[in-house]
């Protein structure tokens, strides 16, 4: 019988050192061990590591674990950098039997590791590693006991036993602990402020939000850091602090000692400041109010208990961090960089005056409360730190630790940002695109990046599929010499990667662990981790992101990464920092700025820097910078940047006054070769139509004597277009040449390069350039990333101003960011990006297609939606910045089922894409293949053809004649462009439903408005404090509104609407209700009644198709009605707001859709009428009747088509229908077609009418879509 192990038990084993004897008694008592050795057998196998099999145990959902244990020597086996796939391999022995998993101890004497090894089958996945690290006294091991009590409750089956050991469930945890604590923090009742500017108390809670993360970013980091013993327990003990502090209360509201005594000190007085700094002087409190800058000096002493000496001993052996993240960002007057009065943005100061609202004039203000609350529901947030154990190494999707890794940092930051802004409503991080790509996407992108890389490299010997094994197994090739993988390593250390809007830096960090990860497995046990760490940081990764909070996590995960590579650490030596290597500035590697807007000088000439001495003082602006990136000191910092400022203003002074004058030489040739381009376009400027005429043919709708062409060519067009083209682009090297000048606009431009200051945390540069914030005068090798994915609704209206004039269109963000990180790239470089997969099929993203398929696409991956947050499909694209060539092959992979495993489609050719129906990606299904096979040319010609005359009504009616005379030549058999075959569009936008929209009586829309009424009428009246006549009469308004005839209730809402204002009771609310007795007659109005409206005296509503939200498939009769009086006619046609549009289709039988895409797509036929534009609808103008089109775009392959080849996105639009190929049929084909769709048809009558109940209809419904499904893909499109 089994053991039942305590919550104290448990924790004695964790943390009491490895004993085998009591692991065994664990293995029996709490595991129910099926087998163990009465004496552990050795593995076999190359290593100084001992390791030994101790049994097994069998799962009650019948998997094999094995039992092993290891004795740790110096580069183990427990390394999470040696080979699990080779560790795996240990555990096969004949004698022992097959495992599924693995429970591992791995034993070093100080502590111990229990590690869940799974997957372990098989080379078809990878083998991954999940640890609990134990054997610490000091520690509390909260999450494994918890876990261990909860495998013990719930039963040892394989899934719990994988749920005990899941480092998600622990990352989750942690995160909505930590966003509760965030919103408890910015609440107007805890009242956190930070003064920013004195002058003012109008903006001390001004970007709260940003000041919040700073903070708890910071306490992250030191939290990180303290794992390696470098940060004293004492500081977050509330009993030790009591006699530190003064009055020290955890649990105050209104003192904030604790964050400006304690922490303040430790951030920007201890961690930001030399031991000894460069004069030899150690850490003090600062002494006076004047002289020297003392913004990294220990203050605050009234707060302490003890004595200065006392309070620098509390924190003398922190070591001094550097790099910038704890430097203080308050600033001091300062008119050379133009900051005219005192600045606090971090508040660390002794001045301790009130503005009039009770708040710090100077000093930040936490309350204590924030901290150290011991409230269960509500931690403070050291009490919330304190619950779980934190690790200062990144996990890796195959090996993890069961802690808090730093990959923490970023899942914190692409969180908070979920929190609500208060001024606006919206999702912080929706405004923002920020979105935290998952990590094992993070990781297969970093390796096919590099891979691909290398393979451009052309290096001897090295193909893709010995790196595969490198990155993917973990096997160095066999016949790879030294000199082989030198060549390799020496590659990527001196690979250029950017990622251009990289958040919290995922994928730097990506590249840079993958990076060393490689170049170790090269090298050996040679490589010195720290130094090569930092070789990369300062050659090879680079990020630009428009947030600087953004930027300050990013540089956190690199300084975090170089810690946990210095172990040597000696307390016994101040004078070396106790052994730790201080860290580098990474302002010129990781900047605040907007990507896609390049920087004005680049619209002057390329050559601008040919000039001797410029070119001397940029050299010397590098060294500043690179000498900047390794300075160890504040006063060396500061001279840096005081010599960075100056050069800077040198650089402007000296290219205003040596400003380029125009080269009239240079003017005068491209006037004259504007002038012969613009002849030479006098003579192509006609259109030349080339025709080919079929001969006399007997079609379905009669004999067509001299049919037009099916195809007709203008001759003329693709010169006028390449004329135009140049014309344009000679008017602008004019241009360029004659604002040289114009030297204000040079001057601006040079003066926009060197105000940029890479030394302001706060700033955000309006421009990207990487020549002069990276100091690269080449492109990057690897442009990489999670681009955000903002709509263009979204994109502010200055900013598409500044994007059209970038890249000649403005977009979503993907599609810029698309073209701006090719740009980026250098020739031969790679871009991978993950993004939203719309641009696939969608015409707005035809450029980015376009773009895209001119170079060499290597891989798309259909990764579907890998967030937790809800968004689009999207997937992974990877594309080499080099011409495509005819007989190139894209790798095509399907994740949408299974994102770990994949399908491989067999690879397609990239030209297939390029020859499909407006450029089209599509996913390279059997079925797909055969639809492009059979209809993929035929289409394209179609749509190239006709396209630009049926994308809008007007130009429908603009080509009418044309239209005709080709629809007359269509037979029986031939494919044409539904677009070709019918017109109509987008109905009326009344911009005020309630005026003008009523429900009839008989529907089960008039029992909503009934119900709702009431409550609205209850809201309005309580928003805007209405005396609403009769009321009090009344119970409630429910009985007052029963009282009173519909005309009464008409006139009630649209009175107060015209007072209140026509939202009073919600956008778009529908509150009138009508018995069918006063609709119209339709068919008895006149022309004039249908175009201007009926007379009052009569019946005056028609029927109004305002869509369909329940997605009615066939037929519908349209529950709403519109009131058609003249008057309303004549104000519809005149209001700004509304949209008189489609109005030479009202009152026309037709077919419509709902617009929102699913499984299928939903038409049905369309009343005589009018209708809405949520009921975009079309008419026939040929003999083909309406419910044809409805059966076709009902079938199952229309819907496939439509997700593959026209539009993949969750709407499906008029110019989609537009787009869709439609075979002309003959007799025998309509007949067969009508039988099916007035079945249909019937079905639904019955079904609204209760002749057949729901279910039975549904279910002949269901017979009725099988039949029409193979008969449209088999018979009919021949699929």
């Amino acid at each position: 019988m089994a053991t039942i192990y305590t919550s104290d038990s448990l924790r004695n084993i964790f943390q009491s050192s490895f004993n085998l004897t009591q692991w065994y008694s664990f293995s029996q008592h709490f595991f129910n061990a099926s087998e163990l050795k009465e004496k552990p057998e050795r593995i076999i196998e190359n290593t100084s590591d001992e390791g030994y099999y101790l049994g097994n145990i069998n799962t009650t959902d019948s998997y094999r674990i094995g039992l092993f244990h290891y004795n740790i020597r110096q580069g183990s086996v427990a390394n999470k950098r040696v080979g699990l796939r080779n560790l795996v391999k240990s555990f096969i022995n004949p004698t022992w039997g097959e495992f599924d998993a693995a429970l591992v101890v791995f034993d070093s004497g100080d502590h111990w590791r229990l590690s869940f090894i799974c997957d372990i089958n098989g080379e078809a996945t990878s083998p991954k590693r999940y640890t609990f690290v134990l054997g610490d006294k000091g520690s509390h091991y909260n999450t494994p006991v918890a876990r261990f009590i909860d495998l013990q409750q719930k039963g040892l089956s394989f899934t719990n036993i994988k749920e005990a050991f899941s480092v998600e469930a622990l990352s989750k945890d942690f995160y909505n602990k930590l966003y509760n604590w965030y919103l408890w923090a910015l609440s107007e009742d805890i009242n956190v402020t930070f003064p920013n500017n004195p002058n003012t108390e109008k903006d001390d809670r001004e970007n709260i939000n940003v000041k919040l993360i700073r903070m708890i970013t910071r306490l992250l980091f030191v939290w990180f850091i303290k794992q390696k013993g470098l940060v004293p327990d004492s500081i977050f003990n509330p009993k030790q602090l009591k006699s530190i502090l003064v009055d020290f209360d955890e649990t105050s509201h209104i003192d904030g000692n604790y964050y400006n005594a304690i922490l303040q000190n430790l951030f920007f007085a201890t961690l930001n400041c030399a031991i000894i700094d460069e004069e030899g002087n150690p850490r003090c409190f600062a002494a006076s109010k004047s002289g020297r800058d003392t913004r990294n000096l220990y203050r605050y002493k009234e707060m302490f208990q003890q004595k200065e000496e006392e309070i620098l001993t509390l924190f003398a052996h922190v070591p001094f961090l550097n790099g910038g993240l704890f430097e203080c960002l308050d600033k001091p007057k300062d008119l050379y960089l133009n900051q005219e009065y005192d600045i606090f943005y971090d508040g660390f100061s002794r001045n301790a005056t009130k503005s009039s609202n009770g708040n710090f004039k100077y000093r930040a203000f936490v309350p204590n409360i924030l901290f150290f609350n011991d409230d269960e529901d509500q931690p403070g947030l050291i009490n919330l730190l304190k619950q779980y154990n934190f690790t200062i190494e990144e996990n890796s999707p195959t090996d993890a630790v069961i802690s808090l890794d730093p990959e923490l940092l970023g899942r914190v930051f692409e969180n908070l940002l979920a929190a609500y802004n208060p001024e606006t409503q919206e999702s912080a991080r929706k405004s923002t695109g920020s979105f935290y790509t998952p990590r094992p996407i993070v990781d297969y992108m970093v390796d096919e990046a590099i891979k691909s890389y290398l393979l451009g490299k052309r290096l001897d010997r090295i193909s893709e599929e010995k790196l595969n094994a490198l990155f993917k197994e973990r096997t160095v090739s066999t016949d790879w010499t030294d000199s082989n993988k030198d060549a390799i390593a020496n590659a990527l250390k001196q690979v250029k990667i950017l990622d251009p809007a990289c958040g919290s830096g995922a994928f730097p960090m990506g590249c840079l662990l993958r990076i060393v990860d490689i170049i170790e497995l090269l090298k050996g046990d040679t490589v010195d981790r720290y130094q090569l760490k930092l070789t990369i940081i300062e050659n090879c990764v680079y990020g630009v992101d428009i947030q600087p909070i953004a930027m300050l996590i990013c540089k956190l995960r690199f300084f975090i990464s170089l810690i946990c590579e210095q172990n040597d650490i000696d307390f016994s030596s101040p004078e070396t920092n106790f052994g730790i290597n201080t860290l580098p500035n990474l302002e010129t590697k990781f900047v605040a700025a907007n990507t896609l807007i390049s920087a004005n000088i680049r619209n002057y000439e390329d050559d601008w820097t040919n000039d001797e001495k410029l070119d001397s003082m940029k050299e010397k602006l590098l060294c500043i910078r690179n000498d900047h990136f390794l300075a160890k000191g504040r006063v060396a910092k500061k001279r840096s940047e005081r010599q960075d400022n100056a050069t800077r203003q040198q650089l402007l002074d000296y290219i205003v006054s040596h400003a380029q004058k125009p080269d009239l030489e240079k003017i005068a040739a491209h006037e004259r070769l504007l002038q012969q381009l613009s002849d030479e376009w006098k003579l192509y400027k006609d259109e030349v139509w080339v025709d080919k005429t079929h001969p006399v043919e007997q079609t379905l709708f009669g004999v067509v004597e001299h049919p037009d062409s099916l195809f007709r060519e203008d001759i003329n067009k693709k010169k006028r277009k390449e004329l135009t083209v140049r014309i344009k682009a000679t008017k602008a090297e004019i241009a360029k040449e004659q604002n040289k000048g114009e030297i204000t606009g040079f001057e601006a431009a040079v003066k926009q390069i060197t105000e940029w200051n890479p030394y302001d945390q706060n700033s955000v540069s309006s421009f990207f350039d990487p020549e002069w914030m990276f100091c690269l005068k080449e492109k990057f090798d690897i442009v990489i990333g999670n681009p955000p994915y903002i709509s263009t609704k979204g994109v502010k209206e200055e900013d598409k101003v500044k994007y059209e004039k970038e890249f000649g269109f403005s977009d979503d963000t993907y599609n810029l960011f698309t073209f701006k990180g090719l740009a980026l790239c250098k020739d031969g470089g790679t871009l991978t990006y993950i993004t939203p997969k719309t641009f696939w099929t969608t015409q707005t993203k035809r450029n980015m297609r376009d773009l895209l398929l001119s170079n060499t696409i290597r891989y798309i991956f259909d990764t579907a939606n890998p967030f937790e947050a809800a968004m689009v499909d999207t997937c992974i694209t990877q594309t080499v910045k080099q011409p495509m060539v005819d007989e190139h092959i894209v790798n095509f992979y399907d994740g949408t089922a299974d994102l770990s495993h994949p399908i491989v489609f067999t690879p397609i050719q990239q030209s297939m894409f390029i020859n499909a129906q407006n450029s089209v990606i599509f996913k390279p299904t059997p079925l797909n293949l055969r639809i492009y096979e059979l209809y993929g040319k035929k289409v394209k010609e179609l749509y190239d053809k006709w396209w630009s005359k049926i994308e809008t009504s007007k130009k429908i009616s603009q080509n009418h004649k044309e239209l005709e005379a080709y629809r007359a030549s269509l037979k029986p058999g031939d494919i044409a462009l539904l677009g070709c075959l019918t017109e109509g569009g987008q109905g009326l936008a009344t911009a005020n439903n309630g005026k003008y929209i009523a429900v009839r009586r008989s529907t089960k829309w008039a029992k909503n408005i009934i119900e709702s009424r009431p409550k609205k009428l209850v809201e309005a009246i309580k928003k805007k404090k209405i005396k609403v006549e009769g009321l009090d009469a009344y119970a409630n308004e429910k009985e007052f509104l029963a009282s009173l005839s519909e005309k009464e209730i008409a006139n009630l809402f649209d009175n107060l609407k015209e007072k209140y204002g026509r939202d009073i009771f919600g956008q778009g609310y529908i509150y009138k209700i009508i018995d069918d007795s006063e609709l119209a007659n339709v068919d008895e109005l006149t022309k004039d009644e249908k175009e201007n409206g009926i007379d009052t005296s009569k019946n005056f509503y028609v029927p109004y198709d305002k869509g369909d939200k329940d997605g009615n498939r066939w037929y519908l009769e349209t529950p709403f009605a519109i009131a058609w009086s003249k008057e309303n006619v004549q104000f519809l046609k005149t209001d700004p707001r509304a949209r008189y549009q489609g109005y030479t289709f009202y009152f026309r039988e037709g077919f419509c859709w709902i617009d929102v895409n699913s499984t299928y797509l939903k038409a049905r036929l369309k009343g005589n009428g009018v209708f809405d534009v949520l009921s975009m609808s079309l008419f026939s103008m040929n003999q083909i009747p309406d419910w044809y089109y409805v059966s076709l775009i009902n079938s199952e392959l229309i819907s496939l088509y439509v997700d593959n080849f026209v539009n993949n996105t969750s709407h499906f639009q008029i110019n989609d229908a537009r787009q869709l190929p439609i075979v002309i049929p003959n007799l025998k084909i309509l007949n067969k077609i009508e039988q099916l769709c007035k079945e249909a048809i019937c079905l639904k009558k019955d079904s609204f009418s209760s002749l057949v109940d729901r279910t039975t209809a549904e279910e002949k419904l269901l017979a009725l879509q099988r039949d029409l499904d193979y008969y449209v893909q088999a018979e009919l499109y021949g699929i």
